[in-house]
């Protein structure tokens, strides 16, 4: 068993200079871990981090309202230099998952893995002061490709919106509300008591509605009833729950990915259309891919139903590519998981 990382707050606190200080952590750290890789296994285990929970969530929405951007922006590489310090492991995940993305080209997987820490504390930081409603439109420095998405929503049939964990995806929902676009969000429940709920207060701040899908196959039946009345819904494909975690060939790797869409789209008849949004400099750009097509009636066929899985997810593949410093996962990718075929 792992012992605990020590609380800087309690030996680090009387350390006569902050470089003395990261030395005593450091110092302690080493000791802390073990000297030998961490069993796959346990990798494998490897949840979400501790730090992901209802308490410093709603400290950070506090602290986001009234904080200037350009600090929250400004203190996010220093956030993201003590993770790595205190949890190296989780930066040899990234390293991992981001290494067929490059190839296998470690060198190039590590220095993305570091740029993506503080890409993602960034993030939190922009998505913090969004949903705390300290701000108001959300500033683009690009957004193309709306016109696909604005063809799919004029045929009322059905809209779902695809898309990875890449860059700000929370954000997404925020522009189509500013757009008039009311949304439905697919999701799993969040960790710990009432973070849930907090965070579909949040989004309803701008009215964009949250549906809990996670192990409860009957969910979907409510979401195929508001995509055939012809509503928007969003769906994170790349890292589904079990029951709609199905392998498909990614950057020519077997990745779990969801075959949640192609089942809704069978059942609907909706369009599905890949989106992104990803931090650029100051502001965010926000990207509508072309629409995915497909034979409703061949989707009756479960194989079929496997191949639209991985056509959607591979739409993304030239994108994380180009993002791989945000696209965010820190559990393990490419050890099958709990995909079935």
């Amino acid at each position: 068993m792992i012992a605990p990382y020590p609380r800087p707050w309690r030996r680090y606190s009387g350390a006569r200079s902050w470089r003395e200080g990261v030395g005593a952590l450091r110092q302690d750290s080493a000791h802390a871990r073990p000297t030998e890789p961490r069993p796959k296994a346990l990798l494998g285990s490897m949840g979400p981090s501790a730090a992901y929970g209802p308490r410093l969530w709603r400290m950070g929405l506090f602290s986001a309202r009234w904080m200037p951007r350009r600090f929250c922006q400004g203190v996010a590489p220093f956030a993201a230099a003590l993770y790595r310090l205190l949890r190296p492991e989780r930066l040899g995940v990234i390293e991992t998952n981001l290494l067929p993305v490059y190839d296998g080209n470690r060198l190039a997987a590590r220095s993305a893995s570091r740029r993506l820490l503080t890409n993602f504390s960034r993030k939190i930081a922009d998505l913090l002061r969004q949903e705390s409603g300290g701000v108001g439109k959300i500033a683009l420095s690009a957004l193309n490709g709306y016109e696909i998405l604005q063809a799919a929503l004029d045929r009322r049939q059905g809209v779902l919106l695809v898309t990875p964990h890449l860059g700000n995806w929370e954000l997404g929902g925020c522009l189509l509300a500013q757009n008039g676009v009311p949304l439905l969000v697919l999701t799993q429940a969040e960790p710990g008591r009432g973070f849930t709920e907090l965070r579909q207060q949040s989004r309803a701040r701008w009215g964009i509605e949250t549906l809990v899908v996670g192990q409860d196959a009957f969910a979907f039946v409510e979401v195929i009833k508001r995509l055939q009345a012809g509503a928007a819904v969003a769906l994170l494909v790349d890292r589904p729950p079990a029951p709609t975690a199905v392998t498909v060939d990614f950057f020519g790797r077997p990745f779990s990915a969801s075959i949640a869409p192609a089942e809704l789209a069978r059942a609907s008849g909706c369009a599905l259309v890949p989106v992104y949004i990803v931090a650029d400099g100051e502001a965010h750009a926000a990207h509508v891919l072309p629409e995915v097509k497909y034979d409703r009636r061949a989707l009756s066929d479960r194989e079929a139903r496997l191949r639209l899985a991985g056509e959607i997810l591979r739409a993304f593949q030239p994108v994380i590519r180009q993002h791989a410093d945000q696209w965010y996962h820190f559990v393990p990718l490419w050890n099958g998981g709990l995909a079935q075929k």
